[in-house]
């Protein structure tokens, strides 16, 4: 029966059927073979190297690091944790958190087995990207043989190569899920063609990337709306017989689902108000910070599809997508090309009635749909970690350009032309993994600058505990941290209090860090022996005016060409502030310095200085403080 004569409800059946009937084939199709392994292992040398050359790289956790291993050392014991990390929801001190705590779970057998070192949370974060690249492959394979598993073999190593190693080895949890997400998009294509218990692989992968940073929710509920929506169309439209095929995936899924969303239900459950209510009523209400204005987001939403300037990034330096998302501005055109030569792919692929690259372009359309809808919601400054996971959609979109205009070529000549793809996709691919292996030798420890000067007073830190000197009591005293930091926020203070915690010290902090630190690392007035201070910058000087203050370390790891930078560019800040009329900021240029950096309205000349001093730091000291020290001043 010609096609345009079937009849609607018929054609439907006929439809879905032909996708369950594929579903047949490609699992036999999908055993896996020394092909697939060894492929993976190809795209995954980088991530391995990475691994092994970062375990002779010394590395003390701050700030966001120090507040995950934490709630990695935490699980499995009493305080499990049952969200995610605290983020910009809410106000402080009573902020919310990110989703929920599944990245935790992943990385803790890693970091046990590590000797519960901080390295072992870098060796978690390879594993799972590894893991997921292997199903990526595994997926491509699934769908279209060799050629697939080849041509997303190559998308993950571009990847890799646009991401970087130090995102990719650095379990930060806006970093963890990139990798998580491409993998949501390529199972959802999966799903689409037919592949129906890829379905449980968008909702484990989707679940991990929205709990662990919050801008992955949003687009993980559109692409499990989709996949599920698939799943019961398609069900509805077969036979009794048939409808295992697809209903059994969307049975697993559900289950999955609400087994990994357990902990944050519990969590709202035993706590009030829950983690759920507090994200509820941030995403609902008007935001303390305006969003980003509408020009703001289309340029950003535009300069995540440029294919053109990325690729020449890729070539040149390793985390293009880093650089390109950090860009303050740009042209939009290089995106506006690709967005046009994408609808011109999608015409192709619906003449053509070519399902695979159909089902790829509707999983791109609803991504590229969400992604649009989720940067014009950010609000504040655009920080370039915010949007990384856009670029997976890229990387797609550009995938459905090249396959749809093979695709073309193939029918106006009679020859299978497009299977010939299979060649430049394994040239791409190895030639991005070369350069990501050369990367390896030289990738440096999460925010070295930083990590640094906490390791530099450790040692003495620790030595002072176990001597008792002064106010401390030996290694079985309790002991308050408490910081008060000039230029990163607290950053080395929750280092400090996190590697006293690693060492098995019973170490805490006052009420008001309750959220980062974990309510259970609260010590009450009077329930501890002394307290030790970590301060920096201008705040070194006035402890060691309080006599009741005992120094124990300080570091100052800068070169003397460097701290006559720092003082050249603090002059250069304070005579711009000047001629703006803002003197009143040169006092939070000494005192908080990171803070200062945030404010939109300076000149970007002031802030590029201000950053450039973020980099080079200042003094770091530790004081031995009695109970209930009050704060400096500034």
């Amino acid at each position: 029966m010609p096609r345009d004569s079937c009849p609607q409800a018929r054609c439907a059946t006929r439809y879905a059927a032909t996708f369950v009937e594929q579903g047949r084939r490609e699992r036999v199709r999908a055993s896996v073979d020394g092909f697939q392994l060894g492929l993976t292992g190809v795209v995954a040398l980088p991530l391995v190297v990475a691994a092994v050359f970062l375990l002779w790289r010394p590395w003390a956790p701050t700030l966001d690091m120090a507040m995950t291993e934490f709630r990695v050392r935490d699980v499995g014991g009493p305080n499990t944790p049952l969200i995610g990390l605290p983020g910009r929801i809410g106000d402080f001190p009573d902020q919310g958190s990110h989703p929920g705590p599944l990245s935790f779970y992943l990385l803790a057998p890693f970091y046990r087995l590590a000797g519960a070192s901080a390295w072992g949370m870098e060796l978690g974060s390879v594993v799972i990207n590894v893991v997921a690249l292997a199903a990526m492959i595994a997926i491509g394979r699934s769908v279209a043989g060799r050629r697939g598993a080849v041509m997303i073999a190559a998308v993950a190593a571009v990847a890799i190569r646009g991401y970087g190693l130090n995102v990719l080895t650095h379990p930060w949890n806006p970093y963890l899920p990139v990798l998580l997400w491409l993998l949501v998009l390529v199972a959802a294509w999966a799903v689409l063609v037919g592949v129906h218990r890829a379905a449980v692989v968008v909702v484990a992968a989707g679940s991990v990337a929205a709990q662990t940073h919050v801008p992955y929710l949003l687009n993980a509920i559109a692409i499990s709306v989709l996949v599920g929506g698939v799943l019961v169309w398609r069900g509805l439209r077969l036979a009794p017989g048939e409808r295992a095929t697809v209903t059994r995936p969307f049975a697993w899924s559900i289950g999955v689902a609400g087994l990994l969303w357990l902990p944050p239900f519990v969590d709202q459950l035993v706590r009030d108000p829950g983690n759920i209510r507090m994200l509820i009523r941030h995403f609902t209400s008007d935001p303390d910070e305006a969003y980003v204005s509408r020009g703001v987001a289309v340029r950003a939403f535009f300069r995540h599809l440029d294919a053109f300037a990325v690729g020449g990034d890729l070539i040149t330096q390793q985390a293009a997508f880093v650089h390109r998302s950090g860009l303050p501005s740009g042209s939009v055109w290089g995106g506006v090309v690709v967005f046009v030569l994408w609808l011109g792919a999608v015409g192709i692929a619906w003449r053509r009635r070519h399902q695979r690259l159909l089902a790829l372009d509707a999983v791109v359309a609803v991504a590229l749909v969400v992604s649009a809808f989720s940067i014009s919601r950010i609000f504040g400054k655009l920080w370039y970690y915010l949007t990384l996971w856009a670029w997976a959609a890229m990387l797609l979109v550009v995938v459905s350009i090249v396959w749809a205009s093979f695709v073309e070529l193939s029918a106006r000549r009679s020859r299978p032309i497009d299977q010939r793809a299979l060649w430049p996709a394994a040239v791409v691919g190895t030639v991005a993994t070369v350069a990501s292996v050369g990367a390896a030798f030289v990738l440096e420890v999460p925010e070295a600058h930083v990590s640094d000067g906490l390791r530099g007073v450790v040692p003495d830190t620790v030595a002072a505990i176990e001597r008792g000197d002064g106010l401390l009591t030996g290694p079985d005293g309790r002991y308050l941290v408490f910081w008060q930091d000039a230029v990163s926020i607290g950053a080395q203070g929750f280092g400090l209090l996190n590697e006293l915690d690693r060492r098995g010290y019973e170490v805490g902090v006052r009420e008001v860090w309750r959220v980062p630190a974990t309510p259970q690392r609260v010590f009450a007035d009077g329930a501890y022996d002394a307290e030790l201070h970590l301060v920096t910058g201008t705040f070194i000087d006035q402890w060691r005016s309080r006599p009741d203050h005992q120094e124990i370390v300080s570091v100052d790891l800068r070169t003397a060409d460097e701290r006559a930078r720092f003082d050249e560019l603090q002059e250069r800040v304070e005579r711009r502030l000047e001629e703006i009329g803002r003197p009143e900021l040169a006092t939070a240029v000494d005192c908080n310095l990171f803070g200062a950096s945030l404010d939109l309205t300076l000149p970007q000349d002031v802030i590029d200085d201000l950053s450039e001093m973020l980099l080079l730091g200042e003094p770091v000291a530790v004081f031995i403080a009695p109970p209930g020290s009050p704060p400096g001043m500034c």
